[in-house]
């Protein structure tokens, strides 16, 4: 099979929206008339994104949420996209695969792919992605004030967990057990985005993005934006991280430090891996937003009709020196924790 018979078989439909779509040296879009595009793109990379057990099922509608994560971050209405995609070889069980994944999460949000480019090489995969929104409509990640609440629209952490746990089983790395469920795995393999959600917020939400890198970086980025500080309750995050419970970090850590017994240690590990998880790593995909206290109950009904787990999880404060985001343990106490995330160029991911 040549590359220019992939892209027909596998690759190629007709837009019923586009001016000029799949088939030439460009598309030709436009939004509707009213609104603007709003643009993003993202690479997933093999062993730096995914691992390589991946199905390539799974891969093709990942390829599609992560990107449509950050259009529902906007609160844009998904409409086009364009596919770039490197094979170190045609394997056509695979493409097959890929591309039913594919297809599928771009009809579940009735984009259309409207072009793209294949090439020879280590396995990626780039979408770049076309949202619509009115102008003066979009989220933004500027729009926080003190006063407000901070959201989030789900559980956090499992995502995370899961990744650990994939990891121990290839490399046999990490000095605590951790297993992961499969709904755990799923999270993680096969994350949602917040569409609906997204549309939803517009004209409610103050200030939104989505947990691609972890909580606190991504708070971190609401913050900076938006000159403001904000302090985030511990408890309140909701989670199902590995059913741990981790109510008083300070008292796990200071288990650490004692020398307790080794299932206390073990425990204690434990909490502040899931507690790591929930607050640093990313994948998550949920979407981190502000609001006026006045929305709460607006808030609560959107999660509701969406069957989403959200939980108001923090506040915003007004601007201060030195870290712009707090984590307050179930006391009120502030924890020593570095507002860090996922960091592609980190020598220590």
């Amino acid at each position: 099979m040549t590359e220019f018979e992939l892209i027909a078989r596998y690759f190629q439909r007709r837009s019923p929206s586009a001016l000029v779509g799949n088939g030439d040296d460009c598309a030709v879009i436009a939004p509707t008339p009213g609104h603007a595009f709003a643009v993003t793109t993202d690479t997933l990379i093999e062993g730096r994104h995914f691992l390589p057990t991946l199905l390539p099922e799974k891969l093709g509608r990942r390829a599609v949420h992560v990107n449509l994560s950050d259009l529902a971050a906007m609160g844009a209405q998904p409409r086009f996209a364009l596919l770039s995609l490197t094979l170190p070889a045609i394997d056509e069980g695979w493409v097959a695969a890929f591309s039913r994944g594919l297809w599928s999460a771009l009809n579940e949000f009735s984009v259309e792919l409207v072009g793209g480019n294949t090439t020879r090489g280590a396995l990626s995969v780039s979408l770049t992605a076309f949202g619509e929104v009115a102008p003066g409509r979009a989220l933004l990640r500027s729009g926080a004030r003190s006063g407000h609440d901070l959201w989030v629209s789900g559980p956090l952490g499992d995502a995370g967990w899961a990744l650990t746990a994939l990891l121990q089983d290839r490399d046999g790395a990490g000095q605590i057990a951790v297993t992961a469920t499969t709904e755990q795995i799923e999270r993680y393999e096969s994350p949602t985005a917040r569409v609906g959600l997204g549309l939803d917020l517009r004209g409610v939400a103050s200030s939104c993005i989505d947990i691609s890198d972890g909580l606190l970086s991504e708070a971190g980025h609401l913050a900076t934006a938006s000159g403001v500080g904000m302090d985030i309750y511990l408890s309140a995050i909701p989670t199902g991280v590995a059913q741990v419970r981790y109510d008083d970090v300070a008292d796990a850590a200071g288990k650490l430090s004692a020398h307790a017994i080794t299932t206390d240690v073990h425990a204690a590990c434990r909490a502040l891996l899931a507690q790591r998880c929930v607050l640093h790593t990313g994948d998550a995909y949920e979407l981190l937003f502000t609001a006026a206290p006045r929305h709460r109950a607006t808030i609560e009904g959107l999660f509701s009709k969406h069957a989403l787990a959200g939980a108001r999880i923090g506040v915003v404060t007004s601007a201060r020196p030195g870290a712009n985001v707090c984590v307050l343990d179930a006391r009120g106490r502030p924890l020593d924790i570095e507002a860090t995330g996922w960091d592609h160029f980190a020598e220590v991911p």
